[in-house]
C-alpha cells in the first residue's frame, strides 16, 4: 500500500486519477468533519469547502511535495 506522499508523487508524474482517488478516499471524512466547524452548521457550504479542499490538493500537488522536503 502507498502512503499519501507516494500517491501525490504517482498524481504529480503521471496524472494518475487513482492515486487521486485514493488520496480523497483517505482523507475526506476528516475534510469534510472539519469543515461544517468553520461555517457554522452549513451543510452545502460545508460540502463545496470540502471539493475546494480537493481541487486545490489537485491544482499544487507539485508545491505541497516541494513543500514537505523543506
Amino acid at each position: 500500500m502507498e502512503n499519501d506522499e507516494q500517491l501525490l508523487h504517482a498524481y504529480a508524474r503521471e496524472r494518475s486519477e487513482s492515486a487521486f482517488g485514493e488520496l480523497v478516499r483517505r482523507h475526506i471524512d476528516f475534510v469534510y468533519s472539519a469543515a461544517p466547524r468553520v461555517v457554522n452548521g452549513d451543510s452545502h457550504l460545508a460540502q463545496d469547502i470540502s471539493q475546494t479542499v480537493f481541487i486545490e490538493m489537485g491544482s499544487k500537488t507539485r508545491s505541497l511535495l516541494a513543500f514537505g522536503k523543506r
